[in-house]
């Protein structure tokens, strides 16, 4: 049972990047439930435009750049590129300007070694003086990178020099996913939760923060509790949650949620801040071809990991999720990507929630089946099931230079 509970995490963090692959702007009567029909790509409007710089990837020669599966990218400490690969359990680091500088990890399940890192890595904000607190490391280490290796069912810390730390077992029946790494070595992270008693079986996510080397949640910001099906896991999408974090540990969640724009954000330690509502939302369908897709990916991955066919029976919600991630630059803009575009397309906020403007990928096409994340000062963007061949694509935030040229003015 655990194994299955481990590989259905592993599924729904497939769908939710699956969900990144939303359709045109085309209203839909609240009880229309037929897929709308395909466009040709039109790009979004939008205040500002995130334009390409740099990619990193290639089909054939140095193997350093040669990637299986990209299962996540993030910008370390030193404003690295670092990108994890899945078919290839490790993660390979980049420097500003594309060239290869190591590689970290490989597949096992020993010490710093992954089996199924599909719960994703962050690399940690640079604090002085970590405080390690009672778990038995040295004082000296702090930690540079964490992975969460969702078949291992551990956590796996590198400390800033990217030599192997420690792992941190105990996580029942997975350990938490999407995790981003936060002030004084913590994480926050969206965790499955499996309850049976005579009632029958319950699943569930619990959105929280982690110390380091803790398995027991500090601060709990949202959690769910639902009847599961085995035979039908679509039912769980109700319960996931998008999240995303500052360095700071201030938490922003939005549900997965069709007929909802909201999001909140909370404090380090769990008050609610405030929360956003766009009354003016509009319900989106996806095309058939976007049904079909998700269908077919997330069944297939199903089936590849080890589940029965009769059980890979993932059938898509018809409609695009109102939001589909959260982030926070290095200004303390929100940005919030939007479901209801074609191309990856973002309302951004600053910390009190106000719009400050609207932006769009100018990518063409190609980047409609393209997952985004904005950190630091850049934004990377990859396809988790590329036509061709696996690339991360790069490039710099608007507002960034203009805020620097000021700050180098007072």
């Amino acid at each position: 049972m655990k194994k299955l509970l481990v590989l259905m995490f592993s599924v729904l963090i497939l769908a939710l990047a699956c969900g990144e692959q939303p359709a045109e702007d085309i209203s839909a009567d609240g009880d229309n439930v037929e897929a709308a029909a395909a466009e040709e790509y039109v790009l979004p409007e939008a205040d500002e435009y995130l334009i390409l710089s740099d990619s990193i990837g290639i089909e054939i020669g140095d193997s350093n750049y040669v990637f299986g599966q990209i299962a996540g990218v993030d910008i370390t400490s030193k404003g690295e590129i670092a990108i994890l690969d899945l078919q290839r359990c490790c993660i390979s680091i980049f420097s500003t300007s594309g060239e290869f500088v190591q590689r970290i990890g490989r597949q096992g399940s020993g010490p710093g070694e992954f089996l199924l890192p599909r719960g994703g890595m962050s690399f940690f904000p640079v604090e002085e003086g970590i405080v390690v607190s009672e778990f038995a490391v040295p004082d000296s280490l702090e930690p540079g990178v964490v992975v969460s290796d969702a078949m291992g069912g551990k956590l796996i810390y590198f400390n800033s020099e990217m030599e192997y730390m420690m792992d941190v077992q105990g996580f029942l029946p997975a350990p938490p996913g999407g995790i981003v790494g936060v002030d004084n070595g913590a994480i926050v992270g969206m965790k499955p939760d499996f309850l049976q008693n005579e009632e029958g079986m319950f699943m569930g996510f619990t959105i929280a923060r982690w110390e380091i080397g803790e398995t027991e949640p500090s601060v709990v910001y949202f959690e769910s509790m639902s009847p599961f099906d085995p035979a039908d896991l679509s039912t769980m999408q109700d319960d996931i949650l998008y999240f995303g974090a500052t360095p700071e540990g201030i938490v922003l969640t939005a549900s997965m949620s069709t007929e909802v724009y909201e999001f909140t954000v909370w404090s380090p330690e769990g008050e609610e801040l405030f929360a956003i509502t766009d009354e003016n939302f509009v319900r989106v369908l996806k095309t058939q071809e976007e049904i079909d897709l998700e269908t077919e990916l997330v069944n297939n991955m199903m089936i590849q990991q080890g589940m029965p066919e009769s059980m890979a029976n993932w059938e898509p919600d018809p409609y695009n999720s109102a939001i589909e991630g959260l982030w926070v630059d290095e200004l303390d803009r929100i940005w919030v990507t939007k479901g209801t575009t074609r191309t990856p397309s973002f309302n951004v906020y600053d910390m009190e929630g106000n719009l400050l403007f609207t932006a769009a990928l100018d990518a063409g096409s190609r980047a409609s089946t393209w997952g985004v994340i904005i950190k630091e000062n850049q934004f990377l963007a990859f396809d988790a099931d590329p036509e061709y061949y696996p690339q991360v694509f790069i490039g710099d935030l608007p507002g960034i230079e203009e805020a620097d040229t000021e700050e180098e003015g007072l």
